[in-house]
């Protein structure tokens, strides 16, 4: 597509989101390098609508910004800041498992970018490592709010339908319920691919991913990396907690990171209930 779109120069093709292409674009008036998401699925156009009014209401320097949303020609077009970098699943398929000084890093900055949200009663609900991209120096910036849920939102899924990407939904939303507990156990799952370099919950089958999810059966993450610490694994356990009640929240793991010593207080009755959650019915 090499006709300008209100000013903005499609120069260069980024990828595929659930609703519409990305591209890379630049404004000559303003001399300003963006991304633009163009709306591929009409069904999706109403989503497309609230992925804008929600995003654009943020400011927070670990979500990407949005600078415009309009129609032109009938596409609909979402104009975002554009983030030089991989996304933290690209570099973890390059590059392996992160450091832990630099997991722990980054996780601070989506867990800031996530309390930020919650307090504003908002849930990204599609909350995972192909949607944080890494800016130069280090620096995590959340992406894709297609998905993201505001107390003005309407509604836009019909009850029961599953809503997120399945690798990293937490067990309710199986059931079709999210809430910004949800967000917290995703955050769990991107910390133990950080640390690893692989996704707690695996599977064959989208089925049987669900069911360990919901039982919260994931590999102790000692066993894929050694040199872990304690306090990374208890972080991550209280994180994949199959209660969303006994979830860790965004504001607590915060906390954790900047005081890792809380971490330490043991947690006794924690395995009699993951051990609950995986043998009950």
């Amino acid at each position: 597509m090499n006709q300008p779109i209100r000013g903005y120069t499609l120069t260069q093709w980024v990828g595929s989101g659930g609703m519409g292409e990305v591209y890379q674009a630049y404004h000559t008036a303003t001399q300003r390098t963006v991304a633009i998401k163009l709306l591929s699925r009409m069904e999706q156009a109403e989503r497309f609508r609230n992925e804008a009014a929600v995003q654009a209401s943020l400011r927070h320097p670990h979500i990407a910004l949005v600078y415009e949303f309009f129609v032109e020609n009938g596409l609909s077009c979402l104009v975002l800041e554009y983030i030089e970098g991989p996304t933290i699943e690209q570099y973890i398929r390059k590059n392996g498992p992160f450091p832990e000084e630099t997991a722990w890093k980054l996780l601070a900055q989506i867990a800031s970018a996530l309390e930020y949200l919650h307090s504003r009663d908002i849930v990204h609900r599609d909350l995972k490592a192909g949607n944080i991209k890494i800016a130069r120096p280090g620096k995590a910036k959340l992406l894709d709010f297609g998905l993201a849920r505001a107390a003005t939102s309407p509604k836009l899924t019909h009850e029961g339908h599953l809503i997120g990407t399945a690798s990293s939904m937490a067990p309710e939303q199986f059931s079709g319920r999210s809430s910004s507990a949800s967000d917290c156990w995703a955050l769990g799952v991107l910390l133990y691919e950080m640390l690893t370099g692989q996704p707690p919950f695996g599977g064959n089958t989208q089925s049987e991913t669900g069911r360990r999810i919901q039982k919260g059966d994931y590999l102790a993450p000692h066993k894929l990396n050694p040199r872990l610490s304690k306090a990374s694994e208890r972080l991550i356990d209280r994180l994949l907690t199959v209660s969303p009640d006994r979830r860790m929240t965004a504001r607590q793991v915060l906390e954790a990171l900047h005081h890792p010593a809380l971490l330490n207080a043991p947690d006794w009755m924690g395995p009699v209930r993951k051990w609950w959650d995986r043998v009950k019915p």
